[in-house]
């Protein structure tokens, strides 16, 4: 039933009835809705969050739960009214309640909850979070940041000799990363080795997301336990996402499991049907030539969004991207195994996807993206965390903030 207005009762003898926040919905002359307009900026106070989910509960709303789960984005509460922020974090809700009411945005275990004060039957600007220049609300940079239900996923990464996603994090405003295999002063405190992580199944499953910076081999033995790959399928099974770059693929290849997705070169012998055999030997991939290139992007939003940035991508919708090393063989076309590639471009062995994401048992997501964060070839140096960070990105680092975004955010439900 249609509960978005107070009930009368039948014939006087049942009271109306109405729930919630639905109780607060006014009653506007035609053509007028009581609506809220605003943007969504990631924890830095400026890059627009797109796909994001914006609502208002009709109850209060429940505590995230704090176990590892499959998101899905059918899973929000009951909402008087809800919507998806657009690629420059726009998002307009219509019909809300009047008063004082809770605006929520969530980006998978992301979550800004704001309270306003709501005028009828007019449009009203969402309460501005501090650090966005007035435009909008950002979603936070540490769990209860800005009001008792903000809240982060629990982010894992592993440090890498040739890449530091947790400085594009740093970038995005994300203040809250636990690292595993610090490689020295410039990269946050270690709390233990990656194999405490990945050999602890309890430990790993407190986890959201886990990303595996490009580095040299010094995980592959690791990888090459039975246990560890059971672990991390069982992780992205359940509602796990997991983040690759370049040299680090061997965390997707060595799972069985994930190799039908995402085949790498040298792959022997060539062709379908796709790494039937199993895992390629560890390290087979391994390149010390870099390549660069410019890289097609492939997904017009994704294309929207980065237009957003002055001299990322240029109008035929490529971006400049370098210092990538491993070759993507093939990504999946099996129904079975489907893989979506973001974007595709110039290899020693012709055009290959550069960057491709799959759904795993409909609950999990992987990344894997071949470029590094840093195409001069080495990572941010000089000086002690955080202050090693750049202040800017390049151009291939918005590609992987806006992967981020979709490797933190719900997924379809099955079907």
């Amino acid at each position: 039933p249609d509960l978005s207005r107070p009930r009368s009762g039948d014939g006087g003898t049942n009271l109306p009835t109405c729930h919630g926040r639905l109780c607060q919905v006014p009653t506007c002359p035609a053509g007028t809705t009581t609506a809220i307009v605003g943007k969504l900026y990631a924890g830095n106070g400026t890059d627009p969050v797109p796909g994001a989910a914006v609502f208002v509960p009709v109850y209060e709303l429940p505590e995230l739960p704090p176990a590892l789960g499959c998101d899905l984005c059918n899973d929000i509460p009951f909402s008087v009214a809800s919507a998806r922020t657009e690629y420059d974090g726009s998002f307009r809700l219509t019909g809300v309640p009047a008063g004082t009411i809770p605006v929520v945005a969530r980006l998978g275990r992301f979550q800004r909850v704001v309270s306003m004060e709501v005028i009828p039957c007019v449009e009203n600007p969402v309460a501005v979070d501090p650090d966005t220049g007035g435009k909008g609300i950002r979603l936070p940079r540490k769990n209860r940041e800005l009001a008792g239900q903000d809240a982060l996923p629990r982010i894992a990464v592993a440090s890498g000799d040739y890449d530091q996603v947790e400085c594009v994090l740093k970038r995005m405003g994300i203040d809250e990363i636990d690292m595993y295999d610090g490689r020295g002063l410039n990269n946050p405190p270690a709390i233990a080795p990656l194999a405490q992580l990945l050999s602890d199944e309890k430990r790993l499953f407190s986890y959201n997301i886990v990303i595996v910076n490009c580095t040299d081999n010094q995980f592959q033995g690791l990888l090459g336990q039975p246990g560890v790959q059971k672990s991390l399928e069982k992780f992205v099974g359940s509602g796990g996402r997991l983040y690759v770059t370049d040299w680090a693929y061997d965390v997707i290849e060595q799972v069985p499991q994930f190799s039908p997705y995402l085949c790498f070169e040298p792959q022997s012998p060539p062709g379908a049907p796709m790494c039937t055999a199993g895992p390629s030997p560890q390290t087979v991939a391994d390149s010390r030539n870099p390549y660069n290139g410019k890289d097609q992007v492939l997904d017009p939003e994704m294309a929207k969004w980065l237009r957003q940035f002055p001299g990322v991508i240029d109008p035929s919708d490529k971006v400049d991207v370098g210092y990538s090393f491993v070759v993507v063989s093939s990504a999946s076309q099996d129904p079975k195994t489907p893989t979506k590639t973001w974007v595709s471009g110039p290899t020693p062995f012709g055009t290959r996807p550069q960057t491709v994401t799959f759904d795993y048992n409909s609950c999990g997501r992987v990344h894997f993206s071949t470029y590094n964060t840093e195409p001069a070839g080495a990572v941010d140096d000089g000086a002690r965390w955080p202050s090693n960070c750049k202040k800017t990105f390049s151009p291939q680092e918005r590609l992987l903030e806006y992967l981020f975004f979709d490797i933190a955010s719900c997924l379809p439900p099955p079907g």
